[in-house]
């Protein structure tokens, strides 16, 4: 969605991020030892967010509890994907019931909140399941008493980040071929909305627009509540470098892994894109298809894939990459040229940059929009063309795709988005027809769907509707609700029908306006009518 009408006011500062990585060893059986990787991932005045990652390098572990202590005086204030104890300066972070299960070279991560006064240091010495930090394989002087746990081990995933011991990189995983397959595996999805897209000043900032950090607890109550895909916006914007390199800095490359990993820890399908880069209103923007020195921009939209597809390459089919999002000259009317040709430009970039990193980006599913991923403008004959896939792998059959087509629908925005209380009502079961719409009624749906469908699924080539929703009106008409579940609930099922994967938008605002399912800083659910209408749950 347009940034203009998904973001919510900037109130955050700006971040600062620092990175610790600190080897220790774990006792489990006969042999033991580990990694710790401690990244200060978020930083404001006062606070912080940082995020541990635990990489077994012993025999295989059932349970783990890692130790550690602050050295400015820093306290604990929310923790996810274990449970906590803290006294003074000292920490104790326990497993969860599901992820006590480590295998040999596996890992096991945990995230947290934290205040601190004057500095945030990193801890320098971390003990796990009673045995100093020694960072190798070591035979304990007694085994520490653990529980055992029924809970199977989450789906591994590759890190990149670097390690004095050497750990097994992961072979790439298999990627659905079956296009049929693939959306039904995606199934209904959802936005992680106005939070790595979100940025003051140009800066990217997951708290930017008010949100609070994001916690494994609020992808827990995602999964619970029937979703299969979170899909996740992130701008670059002044996380990037200058030319020629364009490096992104790595703190905020950490984190969008990080984040990614909340979800695809989970079984969930990811998609990730390139943003709020490419908005005429958002400061910093750069991907602008109708500026000048094309060249310069499609070289540093290379840089910045290639970065970022590298990051990810060897993540399996779950992992679905997006070149960018609603990107056009700024105007609601009809595509322009050499405009839409910009726009093709970018996407082949994309599709040559990823395959040329390798691992699994050489075969996984690939999403690329048309002009402002309008169904009309990518379907009708205004310009848009699928790029060539001349890259992926040999071994893909020829008639075999794996490039997706993505599309937004908000039709009718008197209902879906105009913040008005005029309009609050849809489809065929409205009790006043003076508040619905003039068009975009539930026949319009079908007939858009159906559009994509002839033109691309057809074809060998899914379609993801990656953002659809309705803001809540109850203050104006404590009905609305009603229509907003009836909106969703017509849009996912003719998306079905007309072979379409789709995600709804959450912003993560609750209240007057507002996209919301979730109440995001306590990880429950807030429109469950909605959510029902959506998944089934």
């Amino acid at each position: 969605m347009h940034a203009l009408r998904k973001a919510l006011t900037a109130t955050a500062a700006a971040l600062v991020a620092v990175v610790g990585s600190v080897a220790v060893t774990a006792p489990a059986s006969a042999a033991a030892g580990c990694r710790v990787d401690y990244t200060v991932a978020s930083q404001w005045p006062g606070g912080f967010n940082a995020a541990v990652q635990v990489t077994n390098l012993g025999d295989p572990l059932t349970s783990w509890d890692l130790r550690f202590s602050f050295g400015a005086g820093q306290t604990v204030t929310q923790l996810w994907n274990g449970t906590v104890t803290q006294t003074g300066s000292a920490v104790s972070v326990r497993n969860a019931a599901y992820n006590g299960t480590v295998a040999t070279n596996g890992t096991a991560s945990f995230g947290f909140n934290g205040t601190f006064t004057g500095s945030n240091p990193v801890p320098t010495a971390f003990t796990l399941n009673g045995v100093a930090c020694t960072g190798a394989p070591v035979v304990p002087t007694s085994t520490p008493s653990t529980s055992p746990t029924a809970t199977p081990t989450q789906s591994p995933r590759p890190t990149s980040t670097p390690t004095t011991t050497p750990t097994p990189v992961p072979s790439a995983g298999p990627v659905t071929a079956d296009p049929a397959r693939l959306v039904a595996e995606m199934g209904q999805g959802w936005n992680l909305g106005n939070q790595l897209e979100a940025s003051i000043d140009g800066v990217p900032s997951e708290t930017a627009w008010g949100n609070p950090v994001i916690t494994g607890a609020l992808l827990d109550r995602v999964k619970a509540s029937g979703f299969d895909t979170v899909r996740i916006p992130v701008s670059y914007l002044g996380k990037t470098g200058a030319a020629p390199d364009y490096t992104v800095d790595s703190a905020w490359l950490a984190r969008i892994q990080q984040v990614v990993d909340l979800a695809y820890d989970r079984g969930l399908y990811v998609v990730i894109n390139m943003h709020g880069d490419g908005y005429k209103s958002v400061s910093g923007a750069w991907l602008i298809c109708d500026a000048s020195g094309q060249e310069q921009i499609r070289t540093k939209y290379q840089k910045v894939w290639q970065q970022v597809a590298t990051t990810f390459k060897d993540y399996d089919g779950r992992l679905v990459l997006e070149s960018m999002n609603e990107n056009f000259d700024g105007q609601y009317g009809t595509p322009t040229e050499p405009c839409y040709s910009n726009i093709n430009a970018y996407n082949q970039v994309f599709v040559d940059t990823v395959r040329r990193t390798g691992g699994t980006n050489a075969s996984r599913w690939l999403l690329v929009p048309g002009w402002n991923t309008n169904i009309d403008y990518t379907t009708g004959g205004y310009g848009f063309t699928i790029p060539t896939d001349q890259y992926r792998s040999s071994a893909i059959p020829s008639a075999d795709k794996r490039i997706m087509i993505s599309v937004h629908y908000y039709d009718p925005w008197d209902f879906t988005g105009t913040e008005s209380g005029a309009t609050t009502q849809w489809g065929p079961n409205v009790t006043d027809p003076s508040r619905s719409a003039t068009w975009g009624d539930h026949v319009h749906t079908e007939n858009q769907l159906k559009k994509v469908h002839d033109a691309f699924v057809v074809k060998g080539y899914p379609v993801f509707i990656g953002e659809y929703g309705s803001i809540d009106k109850t203050s104006a008409d404590p009905t609305n609700n009603r229509y907003r579940a009836d909106y969703a609930r017509t849009l996912v099922t003719l998306a079905k029908k007309y072979g379409a994967a789709t995600a709804y938008w959450d912003n993560g605002y609750n209240g007057v306006y507002g996209f919301g399912l979730f109440d995001r800083q306590s990880a429950t659910v807030t429109q469950q009518g909605i959510i029902t209408a959506i998944t089934g749950s």
